[in-house]
C-alpha cells in the first residue's frame, strides 16, 4: 500500500477536532441561503478515481501522477470541446491512489473507461472529449443505475471534511437496507463548488424520467438521505428544498426549471382540492 505524509494526515485529522458546531449539520450558516441556480454552467463531468479523501491535498486535481496530466490535457483542449467539462477526483480505496493509472467515469454519458494510464492521457482527451468518440487504449463499460458523489474534501474545506463522511456512510446504510446496493453507488469526491452548501450531493441516473441527468443537491443532512433516495432514486422526482441545479442548464434556466416544477405541482394540488 502506497504510504503518504504523516504531515498530511495529521492536518486531515486536525479538521475533525473542529467544533461540530461551526462545521457540521448544525452550523449558524446552515439552510440559511436559497440554493436554486448556484451551480455553475457546464455540460459533462469527468470523475478521476484516486486514493481516498485522507489522502488528498487541498489541490487534488494538481497532484503529481494522473490527476496532474489528466487536468492539464483537459485545459489544454477546452477550447476545442463542443462540452464544458469539469474533472473531479472520487474515492477509490485506502490503497487505490496510484499515480499512473485509474478508472474514468463520465456523466452523463454514463460511461466508465478502466485503468486510465499517463501514457495514454492526451490521446484520451482527443478522442473521447474532444472527437466524441470511444478510446481506443481503454476498455469502456456503460453505468447503469444512480451514481451518487458526496463532496468529502476535508483538506480544501472543514465543513465538507465533517459533512462528506458522514453523509458517505448514511447513504451507504440505507442503500444496503433497502436492497439497492447493485442499482446505486456512493463515493466521497473533491471539491465541487460551494463549500457553504454543505453537505453537498451530486446524484447522477442513467434514466431519470426517462433521460440520463445530473442533479446538484446541498445542505443535505443526514435525515435528508432516506428522502433522496426514495423520492429522487426511486421516485424519480426533484426534491426541491435541496436542489441546488442541474447539468447542462445555465443558471437562469434552473431557477426556471424549479419555477415551472413548483408551479406544476401547485396547480395539482389546487385540483385534488376541488
Amino acid at each position: 500500500m502506497k504510504r503518504f505524509p504523516l504531515l498530511r494526515l495529521l492536518s486531515t485529522r486536525r479538521l475533525f477536532s473542529s467544533s461540530t458546531a461551526e462545521t457540521g449539520f448544525r452550523r449558524s450558516e446552515f439552510g440559511r441561503e436559497r440554493l436554486v441556480g448556484t451551480v455553475q454552467p457546464y455540460d459533462r463531468h469527468v470523475f478521476l478515481q484516486y486514493g481516498w479523501p485522507a489522502t488528498w491535498p487541498s489541490d487534488v486535481e494538481a497532484e503529481e501522477g494522473l490527476p496532474r496530466s489528466l487536468s492539464l490535457a483537459i485545459k489544454a483542449r477546452t477550447g476545442d470541446m463542443k462540452k464544458k467539462t469539469r474533472l473531479t477526483v472520487h474515492g477509490g480505496s485506502d490503497d487505490s491512489a496510484s499515480t499512473s493509472s485509474g478508472d474514468i467515469l463520465i456523466f452523463p454519458d454514463m460511461v466508465r473507461y478502466r485503468n486510465l494510464s499517463n501514457l495514454h492521457v492526451d490521446d484520451f482527451v482527443e478522442e473521447v472529449l474532444v472527437k466524441e468518440t470511444k478510446c481506443q487504449s481503454s476498455s469502456m463499460q456503460t453505468l447503469n443505475g444512480s451514481y451518487i458523489f458526496v463532496c468529502s474534501h476535508g483538506t480544501r474545506d472543514q465543513r465538507c471534511g465533517f459533512c462528506g463522511p458522514v453523509l458517505v456512510s448514511k447513504f451507504r446504510e440505507d442503500i444496503a437496507a433497502l436492497g439497492l446496493s447493485d442499482k446505486v453507488f456512493v463515493s466521497p469526491c473533491s471539491h465541487i463548488g460551494g463549500h457553504k452548501y454543505a453537505g453537498n450531493v451530486i446524484i447522477f441516473d442513467s434514466s431519470f424520467n426517462g433521460e440520463s441527468t445530473g442533479h446538484w443537491y446541498g445542505y443535505v443532512s443526514p435525515d435528508d438521505v432516506p428522502v433522496l433516495l426514495e423520492h429522487h432514486v426511486t421516485g424519480g422526482k426533484i426534491v426541491e428544498n435541496l436542489w441546488r441545479g442541474q447539468v447542462g442548464l445555465s443558471r437562469e434556466e434552473q431557477k426556471r426549471a424549479q419555477e415551472l416544477r413548483l408551479q406544476s405541482a401547485s396547480e395539482v394540488a389546487s385540483t385534488n382540492r376541488r
